[in-house]
């Protein structure tokens, strides 16, 4: 999903999560389960994610202004700092605290069965918004899922793959500890809660990373960037390419800034035809690249184009 492209990954897991908390919530205060508590806050803090990506979806297609003259793409990074925050300290941090209050005070848990139900209908409804949202991502990512999710500037589903992931796990962790607590003893429980915070924590922590690296403004990757080297080298008139500087500007959409030296015979005119054509073949061959300033030297020199 691009800055200016369809949510509907978002807007899936926004709708697949909400119906998933209010059952759990309603499970979990019949039956008394920590763990289950745990899995409604979770559920929850997701649901606020997707509504927070949502505004920042909105706010990334406004238009550039004076003040924002290259738009308001990167906006959508600064909501999803703000889901991976909230996703440690209302997500994680209740979990651990849950847990540990239940390991202080174990209760035993009640209508098991109902437990087993709402746990294996939300595996059901979490696969199908990741399986949504993993689609969508491949699309534009070949790579080993890990090294793409470090290459993607596409935060939007970046972050909703990691929280359905990180649902996907605690569901089954909840499976495991709820049939260990009522099987075995009642601390599973609180056991589970506890791992499922641990889990949110480590999500969280991996998302503020990659946010904080887009915040600052990655380069394009570098597959992209040497494309465009020899798109550049296969024009005969340019002698050197002296710099190729790039950054993000939303969800894989880039500013670049070349520095070329041209051929020494060129006239201005003939500079301009060929910065023009060189700016058209990259934009052309390589998606995401809105806008590019090319400085020329040599035979225009000191001029920008």
């Amino acid at each position: 999903m691009s800055a200016s492209g369809s949510p509907k990954a978002v807007i899936f897991a926004l709708g697949g999560n909400l119906l998933i908390a209010i059952i759990k919530f309603i499970v979990s205060f019949v039956t008394g389960s920590a763990a289950m508590l745990a899995e409604s806050i979770h559920s929850t803090a997701d649901s606020f994610n997707q509504i927070l990506l949502l505004i920042g979806h909105r706010r990334a297609k406004l238009a550039a202004t004076e003040v924002h003259s290259f738009g308001y793409s990167r906006e959508l990074f600064f909501w999803s700092l703000i889901v991976a925050v909230l996703l440690f300290f209302v997500g994680a941090l209740f979990s651990i605290y849950e847990g540990i209050e239940k390991v202080i005070h174990p209760e035993e848990i009640t209508n098991i069965k109902w437990i087993f139900i709402v746990l294996i209908s939300s595996v059901l409804i979490e696969a199908k918004s990741f399986q949504v949202a993993y689609k969508e991502f491949r699309t534009t990512h070949k790579q080993k899922l890990f090294k793409a999710i470090r290459d993607s500037q596409n935060v939007s589903l970046i972050v909703v793959i990691l929280e359905d992931a990180a649902a996907l796990t605690g569901l089954f962790i909840v499976i495991l500890t709820t049939f260990l607590s009522w099987q075995v003893h009642p601390i599973f429980d609180a056991i589970g809660s506890i791992l499922v915070g641990v889990l949110l924590f480590s999500i969280s922590i991996l998302l503020i990373i990659e946010v904080k690296a887009l915040i600052i403004g990655e380069s394009i990757p570098r597959e992209e960037r040497n494309q465009m080297k020899e798109i550049i080298h296969s024009y005969r008139q340019v002698k050197h390419i002296n710099r190729v500087q790039t950054m993000v500007m939303g969800n894989n959409h880039y500013l670049v800034l070349l520095s070329l030296d041209l051929e020494d015979d060129l006239s201005v005119y003939q500079a301009e035809d060929l910065i023009e054509q060189i700016k058209l073949d990259i934009t052309g061959k390589i998606s995401g690249i809105e806008n590019i300033y090319i400085e020329i030297k040599d035979s225009v020199r000191n001029q920008k184009v």
